[in-house]
């Protein structure tokens, strides 16, 4: 243990962070503050990785991402990956199988067309592929009809978010990281240089590092930040867009689908157990979606998938799960100290899981070197962010 927690104070030694959210983001922050030798005590009022994280489709990509800048930033995020798998057992977590996309329509088709000139120009991975060329990429694909278009992204791939967090956690215990959940990991308040827990335990902290995604205004404010501080798109009201809904379908039998896959109306990849996971852009429920229309939905996506793959002639809706995105209302990442709260430390994106190994690079060098780095500049909360 990294720190001794009691039923009053934890006493730790100097440069003490508590990183609070143990999904991909703040794993991987308390993995690396961990190993540059700061005393780590990570916080989850769940267990690591057991939300949004958990559902996420978790693909890594930078394919339609603006601007510039942030475009380069997710693209140095799917090179981090890749960097890292070699030395966390990246066998067991890492795929980078590429990405097929397919156009229905000549409107999607000359949108599809664009997006690849662009990425191209961009020096991305990216090229138009005719049907044919699909079909060999792709053996599972089911195509009554030819596309309207079609392209590979090569460099692309997804993660598997839970045997990742498991290693990145055990990395941080490694280093020697405290790591409490449920009641001792859920935060009830916030102030410079403590946070208390709902155990009653107060934690001392040279840092304060929130990765909680959705939470993190909440957090903020009894931070003392002032309310919208950390602007998210709305996420509890009805009609909201933050959530998604993922399914999860299976058996799947042999051509079993091997990339990351997008149609205009379904995304597909595979997941362990022999399971597809699917989520579909028009499927609009939130966390007020009664069982009945989510179940609904869960079928339509299925019948959608076996239109689309082979392989799922016996396959049934194994589970679906209403899973809310942390979405910063101007899509840019919000990383940096708040203004009116500046003993706390925010980072939170909606392409977390693409950034994750990057970004917490960045926060990294920034709270053990105290030198800002010039990638993170556009992303500071407050008034002031680049458009």
């Amino acid at each position: 243990m990294s720190s001794e927690v009691q039923s009053g104070v934890s006493r730790v030694p100097s440069r003490r962070c508590v990183v609070i959210g143990a999904g991909v983001l703040g794993a991987s922050v308390a993995a690396r503050l961990a190993a540059a030798g700061m005393n780590v005590t990570l916080l989850e009022q769940d267990q690591p990785g057991h939300a949004a994280s958990r559902w996420s489709l978790a693909w890594l990509n930078s394919n339609d991402k603006f601007p510039r800048l942030y475009h380069d930033l997710n693209h140095a995020g799917i090179r981090a990956w890749a960097e890292l798998a070699p030395d966390l057992d990246g066998a067991a977590w890492y795929r980078p199988v590429g990405h097929v996309e397919l156009a229905a329509t000549a409107g999607q088709a000359e949108a599809l067309e664009a997006r690849v000139r662009r990425l191209t120009e961009w020096a991305y991975p990216a090229q138009l592929i005719d049907p044919d060329e699909a079909a060999a990429l792709e053996p599972a694909l089911r195509m009554p009809a030819p596309p309207a278009a079609a392209a590979w992204f090569p460099g692309e791939g997804y993660l598997l978010t839970e045997p990742l967090i498991e290693r990145l956690v055990a990395r941080a215990q490694g280093h020697g990281a405290t790591v409490l959940v449920g009641d001792q990991g859920r935060v009830t308040a916030v102030a410079e240089g403590q946070v208390r827990t709902a155990a009653g335990a107060t934690i001392l902290a040279d840092e304060i590092v929130c990765c909680a995604g959705r939470w993190t205004p909440r957090l903020a404010e009894l931070a003392g930040a002032a309310p919208g501080s950390v602007p998210l798109v709305a996420w509890d009201t009805p009609g909201a867009t933050a959530p998604g809904f993922v399914v999860r379908v299976g058996p799947v039998t042999s051509p079993a689908l091997t990339r990351l896959m997008h149609t205009p109306d379904l995304a597909l990849r595979p997941h362990p157990g022999g399971l597809l996971q699917l989520e579909a852009p028009d499927a609009a429920v939130d966390l007020h979606t009664p069982r009945t229309e989510l179940q609904n939905w869960a079928a339509e996506l299925l019948r959608r998938a076996q239109q689309t793959v082979l392989g799922l002639d016996d396959a049934r809706v194994v589970r679906y799960q209403v899973c809310v995105r942390p979405m910063p209302a101007d899509e840019q990442s919000i990383v940096g100290r708040l203004p009116g709260a500046d003993h706390l430390y925010v980072a939170v994106t909606h392409s977390g899981v693409t950034l994750a190994a990057h970004l917490t690079r960045l926060i990294a060098a920034e709270l053990t070197a105290g030198a800002p780095p010039a990638e993170l500049a556009r992303y500071r909360p407050g008034a002031g962010r680049a458009a």
